[in-house]
């Protein structure tokens, strides 16, 4: 298949392969260039922030906070040489 850029830097794509991959208007991609090859990748928004969402929902927010405070107490004591017990 080979397609042509028109005067304002579009490539349009054909009705049958946007049909095969369920491309539609208002669909976004993530564009990635290297030197002669440009590679799109279907953005699925929704997929994307379920699944962050089901990871958020994973962590432990009291281990977390526990984790975050023994290591600013560790940069506090490498920054201030402060030794446990002295």
């Amino acid at each position: 298949m080979t397609l042509k850029l028109d005067e304002m830097g579009r490539i349009q794509l054909p009705a049958d392969l946007r049909a095969r991959l369920n491309m539609n208007p208002g669909d976004e991609f993530v564009i990635d260039a290297t030197r002669d090859t440009i590679l799109l990748k279907k953005m699925d928004l929704a997929s994307i922030m379920k699944g962050v969402i089901e990871e958020a929902q994973k962590v432990d927010l009291d281990k977390l906070e526990q984790d975050i405070e023994e290591e600013g107490n560790r940069i506090a004591r490498k920054k201030y040489k402060i030794f446990a017990g002295h």
